[in-house]
C-alpha cells in the first residue's frame, strides 16, 4: 500500500459544516489521505475493518456505513455461533456504523491511509447494546452520575513471532536483557514511533520473561479514551508487525511452558473536578475510604470478571499453567505481584490499583466497563475490604477461608458471571446474553477438541488471530 500513487484526493466541502468534519476534511487534503479504515472492536478486542475512499467517507460520514454487525460476536477464527437470544434482523442484517470523528487519525506506517473508530446503531435508531464500546460508554456515564471519573490504562504484553513460522523471536525466559532488545531494535523503535504519532504516550519499552514477550506501557487517560487507547495500541502493534515480517500475538497464553501475556488494568478514581480520590495521608496504608470500598467491589466480583478479562479458552489457560506471580485467588496486597489486585500507594498522584488477573486477549472496552461495574458496587454498598495479603498470595496460609479459586476452566468462568446478578445487570442483559452465548459455544468447541485429541486447537484457533 505504501507504493500507491499519492495524488491529492478532491474533497467537496460538507454541507453540514460541522467543526469535527471540517477538521477531518482539512486533514485529508493536507496529508493526501486516499483511504479511510472505518474500524470497530469485536468482543475479543480484534479490529474489524472496512476500507472506504476518502471522498466517499466525507460524503457518507453523517449517514454512516452499512455493515454486518454480527462480527461483533465472532470467535477469533470461527464464524458467528448460534445466537438464539437475538432476533433474525440482527443476526442476518446490517447495522449503521457512525464514525466518531474525534478518533480520526492518519496512520503513520501506511501511506495515504487514515483510521476512524465507528459505533454500531440499529437501522431504525438506537445503539447496539452488545457493542463493547457502547457498553464501556454506558458505564463511564453511569460512573459520572455518582460523581466519579476513572483514570486508567491497559498494560498489554504481546508475543513477537516470525511472520511465516509463528515461532517466537527468542526463547529467553528472563526478561529485561539487552539481547532481547538488540535483536529486534529497529522493529521496537518503529512501534514506539508509531504509537507516539497515534497520540499514545509510551512510558517505556519492556522485554518480559516469556518467549518473544514485549510490552509498551502507555500513560493513563480519562473515561472512554482509555478504551480507545487500548484499541489503538493493539492495532498499531499488529499492523506494524505484519508489515515488518513479524506477527504480534495478544493471545494470553500463547505457550504453556512459559509466562502468560498479561493485560494488567491500572486505574484510579477522580472526582468530576479532577481531584484524585484514592490517597489519604491520614491512613496508615494511605488508602482512602473510597479506594477501600472500590477495591472490595473488585475482589467481590473478581470471579465473574475472569470471563471478560481472560475471554477465550486459550487465555484462561494462564490459571492452568501459572507462573510464580499468577494469582489464583481474589485477593489484594500492597506492591505484591502474587495478588490479584496490587495496590500502589506511593503518593497522591500515584496511588492506584493494578488488576493482575486479566490477560492480553481482553477487550479494552469490556475491561474498562467491568472494572467500573464491580468497583462502583463496592462504593454504593460500602463492601468491606478483606484482609491484606503479605507474602505469597497463593500459599496455603494466605488463602482466605472459602476463597474462590480461578480454575482455568472456561465453563467455570462462564458460570461465575452468570451467577453474578449485580455485574450482569450493571453491564446489561442485552450484552450479557449474546456474550455468554458465544462463550458457551466456544466451550463446546474446546471440549470437542480435547476429547478428539486435537492438540493443535489452541494454536490454530487463537494464536494467529488474537
Amino acid at each position: 500500500m505504501g507504493n500507491m500513487d499519492s495524488a491529492k484526493v478532491v474533497i467537496t466541502p460538507s454541507a453540514e459544516g460541522s467543526s469535527e468534519l471540517a477538521r477531518v476534511e482539512t486533514e485529508i487534503v493536507e496529508k493526501g489521505i486516499k483511504f479511510v479504515f472505518v474500524e470497530y472492536c469485536d468482543s475479543h478486542g480484534i479490529q474489524r475493518i472496512r476500507v472506504v475512499p476518502a471522498d466517499v467517507f466525507v460524503e457518507s460520514s453523517s449517514k454512516g456505513f452499512m455493515m454486518t454487525g454480527m462480527s461483533l460476536l465472532r470467535l477469533p477464527m470461527r464464524d458467528v455461533p448460534p445466537t438464539p437470544e437475538l432476533p433474525y434482523t440482527i443476526s442476518y442484517g446490517n447495522f449503521r456504523f457512525l464514525p466518531d470523528l474525534d478518533s480520526f487519525k492518519a496512520v503513520p506506517w501506511m501511506k495515504d491511509v487514515a483510521s476512524v473508530i465507528v459505533d454500531p446503531y440499529h437501522i431504525g435508531g438506537g445503539c447496539v447494546s452488545f457493542s463493547p464500546r457502547h457498553v464501556a460508554r454506558a458505564q463511564v456515564e453511569r460512573l459520572k452520575k455518582y460523581g466519579f471519573q476513572i483514570f486508567s490504562s491497559l498494560e498489554y504484553e504481546f508475543a513477537v513471532l516470525d511472520g511465516k513460522t509463528l515461532t517466537p523471536v527468542h526463547k529467553d525466559v528472563y526478561g529485561h536483557q539487552f539481547q532481547q532488545y538488540l535483536q529486534v531494535w529497529d522493529y521496537l523503535t518503529e512501534i514506539y514511533d508509531s504509537l507516539q504519532k497515534m497520540g499514545l504516550r509510551v512510558e517505556q519499552i519492556d522485554s518480559e520473561g516469556g518467549y518473544g514477550l514485549y510490552e509498551f506501557p502507555i500513560k493513563p487517560s480519562l473515561g472512554l479514551q482509555a478504551g480507545d487507547d487500548g484499541f489503538w495500541l493493539k492495532k498499531t502493534v499488529r499492523e506494524v508487525s505484519k508489515l515488518r515480517g513479524y506477527f504480534a500475538s495478544f493471545s494470553s497464553k500463547p505457550f504453556t511452558e512459559t509466562c502468560s501475556a498479561s493485560g494488567h488494568f491500572n486505574h484510579s478514581l477522580r472526582d468530576l473536578s479532577g481531584k484524585m480520590l484514592f490517597y489519604d495521608d491520614n491512613e496508615s496504608d494511605k488508602m482512602s475510604k473510597t479506594m477501600r470500598h472500590w477495591l472490595a467491589g473488585l475482589i467481590h466480583h473478581a470471579p465473574a470478571m475472569v470471563i471478560i478479562g481472560c475471554p477465550t479458552a486459550s487465555c484462561i489457560r494462564r490459571f492452568i499453567h501459572p507462573n510464580r506471580v499468577t494469582s489464583l485467588y481474589p485477593n489484594w496486597g500492597i506492591d505484591n505481584r502474587t495478588c490479584s489486585f496490587r495496590v500502589k500507594d506511593h503518593a497522591t498522584e500515584n496511588t492506584y490499583i493494578e488488576n493482575r488477573i486479566f490477560g492480553a486477549g481482553c477487550n479494552p472496552y469490556l475491561a474498562l466497563a467491568a472494572h467500573i461495574a464491580a468497583g462502583l458496587d463496592g462504593i454504593i454498598n460500602e463492601l468491606p475490604l478483606p484482609k491484606m495479603i503479605e507474602g505469597d498470595g497463593n500459599s496455603a496460609e494466605n488463602v482466605l477461608s472459602g476463597a474462590h479459586r480461578f480454575t482455568g476452566k472456561l465453563s467455570d468462568a462462564i458460570e461465575a458471571l452468570e451467577q453474578d446478578t449485580v455485574l450482569c445487570d450493571a453491564l446489561g442483559r442485552d450484552f450479557i446474553e449474546p456474550y455468554l452465548n458465544v462463550k458457551r459455544h466456544e466451550c463446546v468447541k474446546e471440549i470437542e477438541a480435547i476429547e478428539s485429541g486435537d492438540s493443535e486447537f489452541y494454536d490454530r484457533e487463537y494464536l494467529p488471530y488474537l
